[in-house]
Parts: structure tokens; sequence; C-alpha cells
């Protein structure tokens, strides 16, 4: 199976290889590195005595001291209060392979970019959808609502105009039943004919 190398993989790839390159670790801005001496432990002379003078002028006092330590080791390391005069190490000139790296990961930042800003392109013109189709699903719900009123209405009229003909009906049936049991007040006016 091939390995598919995404953005995110390659930006961690080049964050690790650069952190382990000592030119990069400098130019981070990390401490420097602690100097040591290897001595053989025959060669370790004791430390003579410093004189009571020498401790109360701090101006004379050195900024480092060589404290041996078993092994051979010895230690530069600054007094307390003391300034660090040693001078950082000129910055080198970055590596072909390193500018590689940085040209690489440059060009994956820029291609992520990218992809980001099509992906909320699309989100945004998918949610500008989603409120059009919104506001249309409002509008037809409000013209649904208004012509079901319109329809309640109309109903409601022919309902009324249903019930005013029944009642003409039954009163003109009436008349009919009057007339013909000899009511003759209530019999319609003809013009003679039958």
């Amino acid at each position: 199976m091939p390995i598919r190398l995404s953005p995110l993989s390659l930006c961690l790839v080049t964050a690790l290889v650069a952190g382990s390159l000592p030119a990069a670790a400098q130019v981070i801005g990390a401490p420097p590195a602690i100097r040591t001496i290897d001595i053989p432990p025959s060669r370790i002379a004791p430390p003579e005595a410093a004189p009571l003078e020498a401790e109360a002028a701090p101006e004379t006092k050195p900024a480092a001291v060589e404290t041996p330590r078993a092994g051979g080791l010895v230690l530069d390391l600054p007094r307390p209060g003391a300034s660090d005069t040693r001078v950082p190490p000129p910055p080198t000139a970055p590596s072909a392979e390193q500018l590689a790296m940085e040209a690489i990961a440059a060009a994956e930042a820029e291609k992520l970019r990218q992809v980001n800003s099509a992906q909320l392109s699309a989100a945004q013109a998918q949610l500008d959808r989603i409120a059009a189709d919104k506001a249309a699903q409002q509008e037809r719900l409000a013209r649904y609502r208004t012509e079901a009123a319109a329809h309640a209405a109309a109903m409601s009229d022919y309902a009324a105009q249903l019930a005013a003909a029944r009642a003409d009906r039954e009163r003109w049936e009436a008349d009919v039943a009057a007339c013909r049991a000899g009511d003759r007040l209530r019999c319609g006016v003809t013009d003679g004919r039958r």
C-alpha cells in the first residue's frame, strides 16, 4: 500500500526534520549548548583556595567557573548574578536540503490555504442556497396560508348561501303546502295560465 502524504503530515515531517537540524535549533532560538571539556582524571588539579579579597570584589571574579566532575567532565557554568560574556555563534546559512524542505512546506501551506478557501466558499455557497430555499419555503407557506384563509372564507360564504337557499326553499314549500290547503294568501301570484 503506497504512503499518501497529506498537507498535515508533510508539515509534521518538515517540523520534525527541521527540529533535528542543529542550524534550525539555533534559528528557532534554542539556548546555546553547554561547552564540555573532557579531561582525564589524572590531569585534574584540586582547585586552589581563593583569597578573601577576591571574593569581596565582584569585578575581579571570572564570569564562569570550571568545576571538576568525576570522569573528567568539566562544566562551564556562569556564576549567579554575573553577566554572560559569551558571544553566541553566528547563524549558519541554511543548507540546500533545509531550503528545499522550507520550499515544500511553503508550497504545501499555500495549497492548504487554497483548499481551505475553496472549502469556505463552497460552504458559504451552500449556506446561501439553504437560506434561499428557506426563504422560498417561507414564501410558499405564507402563500398557502393566504390561499387557505381565502378558501375558508369562500367556503363560509358558500355555506351561508346554501343555508339561505335552503331556507328560501323551505319557505316556498311551506307556502305551496298552505296554498293547497286552502290558504289563498300564501299562494303565489300567477298570470292565470296553468
